[in-house]
């Protein structure tokens, strides 16, 4: 598959309706920050009401950002803007640590807790997970490749040490 065409149609078909767009960069922007709110208000709650999962709501979604954070910087793969000829729809100056995604890693592991708590809740964090997911593939700052396997990644190790472990 030519990326370059790949993203060329699809960057044309958000601009071709200022609507598209709006509600892209909606997604793109408000989404995670949500989810970064959402968190520590969780966590704020948690200690609140004294409730012993805290511990486990805080170390599992941090041990998944360190080693993530470590994997991309050793990996260092390059983002879509900087291995084609294409521009983002969200000009980003970042080099390299496109591989994984840890937006979508983040927020898949924040749902993770959130599905942990509450399954309803859970459910809908990770739809929205999703969203955050495609917004980045779709504004041009990362590949398929590296928002699957964030989302993957912090899903299986939150599973593991949310629900197993």
């Amino acid at each position: 598959m030519d990326y370059e065409v790949f993203y060329g149609k699809l960057s044309q078909w958000f601009k071709a309706k200022k609507i598209r767009l709006t509600l892209l960069t909606f997604i793109y922007k408000a989404f995670p920050n949500f989810v970064l709110v959402t968190y520590p208000l969780l966590l704020g709650y948690l200690i609140f009401i004294h409730d012993h999962r805290l511990l486990r709501c805080i170390t599992v979604p941090l041990g998944v950002f360190i080693t993530l954070s470590l994997i991309r910087k050793y990996l260092n793969f390059q983002r879509p803007y900087e291995k084609y000829n294409i521009t983002p729809l969200f000009p980003k100056s970042t080099k390299g640590k496109s591989f994984p995604s840890r937006h979508t890693a983040s927020s898949a592991v924040i749902s993770m807790v959130m599905l942990y708590l509450n399954i309803p809740v859970g459910i809908v964090f990770l739809l929205i997970t999703a969203f955050i997911a495609m917004s980045r593939i779709c504004g041009g700052v990362h590949f398929p490749r590296d928002v699957i396997v964030g989302y993957l990644y912090a899903v299986i190790l939150g599973g593991i040490f949310l629900f197993i472990l």
